[in-house]
């Protein structure tokens, strides 16, 4: 018993500190992406799923903290967009993207008739992708990487229409 404590206790220290760097790049973000809700479904499946197959025990102690620090990190890894420094992605494993790391941006207007919408998908110069979504026009999208991440980035616009 005494080491779950050590363990939760180990585990929710590095949670808020996650939290705080998560947070912290969350409200520099100045030109907003759409929010992720998917971030917190995914999380709550994990919980239940944890309950159900008795990975996790009610009786734990600091299990309070630990799952109010997992909702609280999932709720903010939500929001997405671009920020002064870098840009702000969804996700646990990569919060932020350098704007010298992007080797190319794919935007794709996506037709909706509300409001409008816009899937970016973020190369890197490593090959790997980052997807963000906006509920913006496409020529708005392109002005705002362009003021953040310059124009040297090259842009290419498709469309689902």
């Amino acid at each position: 018993m005494k080491y779950m404590t050590y363990f939760y206790v180990a585990i929710d220290i590095l949670l808020v500190v996650y939290a705080c760097y998560s947070w912290y790049w969350q409200a520099k973000v100045d030109f907003r992406g759409r929010y992720r809700i998917s971030s917190v479904v995914w999380a709550l499946i994990f919980i239940w799923l944890g309950f159900t197959w008795n990975y996790i025990e009610k009786g734990d102690p600091g299990l309070s903290v630990f799952l109010a620090l997992f909702i609280l990190i999932s709720i903010v890894d939500g929001f997405s967009g671009f920020s002064k420094k870098r840009m702000v992605v969804s996700g646990y494993f990569k919060r932020t993207v350098k704007y010298d790391d992007l080797a190319s941006v794919t935007l794709i207007q996506i037709p909706n008739q509300e409001k409008p919408l816009v899937m970016a998908i973020f190369r890197t110069s490593d090959g790997k992708a980052y997807m963000v979504r906006f509920n913006n026009e496409v020529n708005s999208v392109i002005k705002q990487l362009q003021e953040y991440a310059g124009r040297e980035i090259p842009v290419e616009v498709q469309s689902m229409m």
